[in-house]
């Protein structure tokens, strides 16, 4: 269950990078397929390309060697556990559209949103994933210098028949700020077994390497239902459920910005 908890975001992550390190001041231009410059679309295109392939080192020659992020992500995380989130899905897609960009210097600025789809597995337990984030990536000499990610989601099902789950969780909260986590199962419960567990870990170099444990437990209700309040300190965290029962399971990873009032 660990394992699965951390290939759930690492995949939409290691393309598309950490958290906001800072303000761009003008805003972007609208993206035209003929505004963009050839080169800095090649990149992005490329990139797909090179993930959806799961060709590792064309992957990682898309990024410069001084590539940062704001939450500790870099090149030999990447490297080490880009493979293993890969390894379930026999085929996979990445999709990247750019929706603004602006040039400052020698920098290519984009907002960018990126959706990953997966199936694998065996015949009698499948295995799908399906992500989507929005991000902004910057661009220099052809190479992705940093990336940061703004709003990210990810699911991945396990099993013939998984459950079909409501989940409900802000994507902003402030600073100390109480929040709500509602994960519901959508099909009659009956006298099923149902588990379940909810995760939350601050984003850093330690939780993309080496994940929490989580502790399944039995579920009296449908879902999970939990309120939660925001640390002090801004900051991205993965909010993350897992619901099991004898047909399948499914676990949904959603990024969460804490921000100051």
């Amino acid at each position: 269950m660990r394992r699965y908890f951390l290939v759930s975001v690492l995949g939409l992550a290691a393309i598309c990078g950490g958290v906001p390190a800072r303000t761009w001041a003008a805003p972007l231009a609208q993206a035209t397929p003929a505004a963009l410059p050839q080169s800095v679309q090649a990149v992005v295109n490329g990139l797909d390309t090179a993930a959806s392939e799961k060709n590792l080192d064309a992957v990682l020659a898309f990024y410069d060697p001084e590539f940062k992020t704001g939450d500790g992500l870099t090149l030999e995380i990447l490297r080490k556990q880009l493979p293993t989130f890969w390894q379930p899905y026999r085929d996979i897609r990445y999709r990247t559209t750019v929706n603004r960009w602006q040039q400052q210097g020698d920098d290519w600025i984009l907002d960018i949103s990126t959706t990953i789809e997966g199936t694998g597995g065996t015949s009698d337990r499948p295995q799908t994933i399906r992500g989507n984030l929005q991000a902004t990536q910057v661009i220099r000499n052809g190479k992705i210098l940093r990336q940061d990610i703004t709003n990210e989601k990810t699911t991945i099902t396990i099993g013939a028949t998984p459950p079909t789950v409501q989940f409900s969780l802000p994507q902003t909260v402030r600073t100390g700020e109480e929040f709500s986590l509602d994960a519901i199962v959508q099909e009659p419960i009956g006298n099923a077994i149902l588990l379940g567990a909810a995760s939350d870990q601050p984003i850093n170099a330690q939780t993309y390497a080496n994940p929490s444990p989580v502790k399944l437990e039995l579920l009296s209700a449908g879902g999970i239902f939990k309120l939660g309040r925001a640390p002090q300190e801004p900051g991205h965290r993965w909010v993350s459920v897992a619901l099991i029962r004898d047909t399948g399971m499914v676990l949904i990873t959603q990024r969460l910005r804490v921000e100051k009032p």
